[in-house]
């Protein structure tokens, strides 16, 4: 399994690490003494043309440099369903999520029907993650309901973008069989889309998506809007997801607000990390903001503000729920 292989590199670096300047200094009989121990940590992102994984490379690197005790190595996955899989079988200690996906993990539903994940729990809330109904500019589809009797793509295979993009098409009143969903994933819809394979892609991601920039340079879209109708009815459908406006310029020759909708991405753990390590990992991103705000746009969205957002009551992390009690004003 892909994972295995990556996480045996952890297992390696971790023993060149122990070995490094950074652990241990020298004595004079050659031998080495450690200084401090390290946890090594694995943290699951997403596709590379999506936000999750420039993001959380990010993080593993201000973790892995500026916090003592800790070394994260960040790893692409297909998303959020496969992170919480890989984080309930111990083979992820950290990850992003939608919040939609980790929700339905804990209670038990959607694609996690009969096995709750009683022992997950969130560090914080990040960012919104945006609904983006990408389509050509020379088709004829003008709103949602315009995908009845399309073939669009919803995401890649077991990704929480398809279980969301799915539920969205439901709650529009496209049933199953109206459309033709089609499983792949954002670099594969960046090709398929050029070569005008399928009609429209839904992409939720936080903004700008690099998947969306990348097709932009090579064919000619349209992020279609909702209407104020239709946002009212997809929010009471499906209330993880709130009203937004995509700001004008968010990309090339989009010269006006999108209004559309979002949800909620989520730094996630489960209760196998410690209070005290949760605590010290959230401080460091806080520390750090400035740095991870010029990596990408969406950092500006982490505060103290918006730290709860959407976090399942009971399933806040101990140690990032002292971390937030400590520092809120």
């Amino acid at each position: 399994m892909r994972m295995h292989a990556k996480l045996l590199g952890v297992c390696i670096m971790a023993v060149i690490m122990s070995f490094s300047p950074l652990l241990a200094q020298e004595t004079t009989d050659n031998t080495y003494k450690i200084d401090r121990l390290v946890t090594f940590l694995a943290l699951g992102t997403g596709a590379t043309t999506g936000t999750y994984f420039p993001l959380g490379n990010a993080f593993a690197n201000v973790w892995s440099t500026r916090l003592d005790q800790a070394s994260v190595m960040s790893h692409s996955t297909s998303g959020s369903i496969e992170n919480i899989r890989l984080l309930r079988r111990q083979e992820l200690d950290l990850a992003i999520a939608q919040s939609d996906i980790v929700a339905s993990a804990i209670a038990g539903t959607g694609n996690f029907v009969g096995e709750p994940f009683s022992q997950l729990r969130v560090l914080m809330s990040l960012y919104p993650e945006v609904v983006q109904l990408v389509v050509l500019a020379d088709s004829g589809v003008q709103n949602i309901s315009d995908l009845r009797g399309r073939k669009v793509i919803v995401g890649a295979p077991g990704s929480g973008n398809a279980m969301t993009s799915l539920e969205l098409m439901k709650a529009s009143g496209i049933a199953d069989g109206e459309f033709e969903p089609v499983y792949i994933s954002y670099d594969e819809a960046i090709q398929a889309m050029e070569r005008g394979d399928y009609d429209a892609a839904i992409v939720i991601a936080g903004i700008p998506t690099k998947m969306i920039s990348e097709l932009q340079r090579r064919v000619n879209v349209r992020i279609l809007p909702f209407s104020p109708m239709e946002i009212a009815s997809l929010t009471t459908a499906l209330p993880y997801l709130s009203a937004l406006s995509l700001p004008e310029n968010t990309y090339t020759g989009q010269t006006e607000p999108v209004k559309t909708i979002a949800l909620i991405a989520q730094l996630i753990a489960s209760t196998r990390l410690s209070d005290d390590l949760a605590s010290k990992l959230c401080q460091t991103i806080f520390d750090n903001l400035d740095y991870l705000k010029t990596i990408h746009e969406r950092a500006r969205d982490i505060s103290l503000e918006t730290f709860m957002d959407g976090v399942p009551e009971g399933y806040a992390h101990p140690g990032a729920v002292r971390f937030y009690k400590e520092h809120k004003q």
